[in-house]
């Protein structure tokens, strides 16, 4: 008897013992699934979260040239030399609706720590701050000279003169370009405090990545302050409308990588240019950011996935301002990518990996300027002008046309 009870004990035991592992097991599941689920929604795998990559249609647009520049539109393909462009008219058998614009130019691309000898190349922050203040500076440095002082940046000029601004992109907002239209810091990294300026500037509106900055008090603090809208969902995009003033759309926890996450550039560039039109003009950049990022990979097929994107939002722009007399477009880049090097009389098969000559690194490859629109003959009209020049010239036609 007490042999029976003594068994019957222990098994009591091993089934409690796989009752509570069961329970842990369940409760370790639903935290490992919560995880997960958070994980997800910062992802792009579900179906919801993607748009359509595809080519546009090659098409080309008649924008009236001998008007005031009432509105500016600079879209800069990060990383986006001469070649990555060839390489994606041979792969779509069609030329891109940028290489359609009516006037084009080469640019040159080097920064301050360029000329002094300390980099070989320039990087995003020193070319963005170049064509948003007319000067060089160095490696690293968003809106301040080689010495730190602060530049009128192309937003602060913009608002000078009562216009409004807007800053679009598929990397963190207060990431190396979007910041050179606006911030003043000397390391590009510096992301909460850059976000932080940015939204004490008041830039009317801001859209892309790097929702985690949200997280920080004193960012939140300065959103509360300046009474702007803080969006995090495509839908919540879609639902803007001209009452909301200033909007601050952060639509991933990071960078907008994958070239098919919702919301798309051109998603994001027609809200911003629904928020901003208005009788006094507005200053609108629209970056493309992730060829870069996929150029320094060495990565082809996604890289041509971020041209598709970065041209289809060029198409929507072109025929906006077709309709909007008095806007000029600029699409240009802030440096070659990868050292891409294509084959004489390419095919498409021969566009893959291997074109990819640099590792990754940025070179000193001039790139194309592209300009349609309001007073854009007279940007193009050398052959070659420097980073800086863009930044004078956005100033010029705004001072002619806000007289």
């Amino acid at each position: 008897m007490k042999k029976l009870l003594s068994v019957l004990l222990a098994l009591t035991m091993v089934c409690s013992f796989a009752a509570c592992s069961s329970s842990n097991s369940s409760q370790t599941t639903d935290t490992t699934s919560a995880s997960q689920s958070e994980t997800s929604a910062e992802s792009v795998s579900t179906e919801e979260n993607k748009e359509k990559l595809e080519w546009v249609d090659y098409a080309e647009y008649n924008l009236e040239e001998d008007v005031p520049a009432k509105n500016v539109i600079l879209m800069i393909g990060d990383g986006m030399g001469k070649n990555i462009i060839k390489a994606s008219e041979v792969v779509k058998g069609d030329k891109l609706v940028m290489s359609g614009m009516k006037h084009r130019t080469d640019v040159t691309t080097y920064s301050e720590s360029v000329t002094k000898g300390y980099k070989e190349f320039t990087d995003s922050a020193a070319s963005a701050t170049a064509m948003s203040t007319g000067v060089k500076t160095l490696n690293g440095c968003v809106g301040v000279d080689p010495d730190g002082n602060k530049l009128e940046t192309i937003c602060e000029y913009a608002q000078s003169l009562d216009m409004e601004t807007g800053l679009v992109a598929r990397q963190v907002v207060s990431h190396a370009t979007p910041a050179g239209m606006v911030a003043h810091n000397s390391s590009r990294d510096n992301y909460p405090q850059i976000l932080r300026e940015m939204v004490n500037a008041n830039v009317n509106v801001m859209f892309g990545g790097g929702s985690q900055y949200y997280t920080n008090s004193k960012v939140k603090k300065a959103i509360e302050n300046n009474k702007y809208k803080y969006i995090t969902k495509a839908d919540e995009l879609d639902a803007l409308n001209s009452d909301d003033d200033k909007v601050l759309g952060m639509f991933a926890y990071d960078n907008m990588g994958a070239p098919d996450m919702a919301p798309s550039l051109t998603r994001m560039t027609s809200k911003a240019l629904d928020m901003l039109d208005n009788d006094k003009g507005f200053f609108l950049m629209v970056e493309g950011s992730n060829i870069d990022t996929y150029e320094s990979k060495c990565d082809m097929e996604t890289t041509l996935g971020q041209m598709q994107d970065f041209d289809k939002a060029v198409d929507f722009v072109l025929k906006w301002a077709e309709e909007h007399p008095g806007t000029l477009v600029i699409v240009t880049a802030d440096h070659e990518t990868g050292g891409v090097t294509l084959p004489d009389n390419p095919k498409p098969e021969d566009i893959n990996d291997s074109c990819f000559t640099s590792g990754g690194e940025h070179t000193n490859a001039n790139v194309w300027l592209f300009a349609s629109g309001a007073q854009s003959k007279e940007l193009c009209e050398k052959d070659v002008i420097d980073n800086t020049d863009i930044a004078k010239y956005m100033r010029k036609v705004l001072a002619d046309s806000h007289k």
